[in-house]
């Protein structure tokens, strides 16, 4: 007998999970069109468009019309794996612009001290390249089941270089107001007045090896010592194996659940914006040390 095909075994799949392009769809527009402004209304729905996306990734399949067709299908399914941390930036993105009264710019170019960084979330929008934001936040996605002969990722796997990340993108953000002339007495006084305000949202899928104390011990490390707010969404594979669940947080912990972390940005961002939601005008140094724009043009030319 011969085997399945990669489009038949996608089909089994699509009729057993559904389609994580459709799921995403759905998603998306039930927040919009319902003006959901918290993670714990959606987060079931979120919860089983990962499902349905990792039950290919399991099988080494992509779904059905995802992905450029006129690539093989483990290609396909590599580039459509990748959409899980977009899908999570832009929920919370979305969540977010429902709270607020002024444009958000999602996934943006925002210009630092010493270079251009990629941020998921940064207000106010001030065009394509944001220079002096006032808020900006970061989200990850982390963990992953194993697939083939890939073994599984745990929610920690690569967590130092994550962690080093957002350690430098928060500073090198704060020093671009005052370039070469900024001036640090006490560090934590300089970091919580020096704008932007920088918050992480942490969407984790534990493994049997993961830590649930280790994680919050990481988390508060990180907010206490460079950010302005640390959220933590943690999930598992239930007892049925036919689904994620939430993993409770103690309480005890003391480490913010997203609906915390999106309900104090919106605040910041309302608290600094005027009555028609326009927010101030950049602060934008006359000169600068290094000059970013010439190092994006180099990059896309490489």
């Amino acid at each position: 007998m011969s085997q399945p095909s990669p489009e038949q075994i996608a089909d089994s799949i699509e009729a057993q999970v559904g389609h994580p392009g459709r799921r995403w769809e759905s998603l998306k527009s039930r927040t919009q069109q319902e003006n959901i402004k918290l993670f714990s209304l959606v987060q079931v729905e979120f919860l089983q468009l990962i499902w349905c996306l990792d039950c290919y990734r399991v099988e080494g399949v992509p779904p059905r019309g995802m992905g450029k067709q006129d690539q093989k299908p483990s290609t396909r399914l590599s580039g459509v794996y990748r959409s899980k941390g977009n899908w999570f930036a832009e929920i919370i993105s979305l969540l977010l612009i429902n709270q607020t009264n002024s444009p958000l710019a999602p996934r943006s170019k925002v210009e630092g001290f010493s270079q251009m960084h990629q941020i998921d979330v940064a207000w106010p929008a001030r065009g394509k390249v944001i220079r002096d934001p006032l808020v900006c936040a970061e989200t990850k996605m982390t963990g992953a089941p194993a697939f083939g002969d890939t073994p599984a990722r745990n929610a920690m796997s690569d967590w130092s270089n994550r962690r080093k990340e957002l350690k430098f993108a928060a500073t090198d953000l704060k020093l671009y107001r005052r370039q070469q002339f900024t001036k640090i007495d006490h560090w934590d006084n300089w970091r919580r007045k020096q704008p932007p305000l920088t918050y992480f949202l942490w969407c984790a899928r534990m493994s049997p090896k993961d830590k649930i104390e280790k994680m919050i011990d990481e988390i508060r490390a990180v907010g206490d010592t460079y950010l302005d707010g640390a959220g933590l969404f943690a999930y598992q594979e239930n007892r049925d194996h036919d689904g994620y669940e939430q993993v409770p947080v103690p309480q005890r912990a003391r480490v913010q659940q997203l609906d915390d972390v999106l309900h104090a940005i919106a605040n910041e961002i309302s608290d600094r914006s005027d009555a028609e939601g326009n927010a101030p005008e950049p602060e934008v140094p006359a000169d600068r040390v290094v000059d970013v724009d010439n190092l994006a043009r180099d990059a896309r030319s490489e």
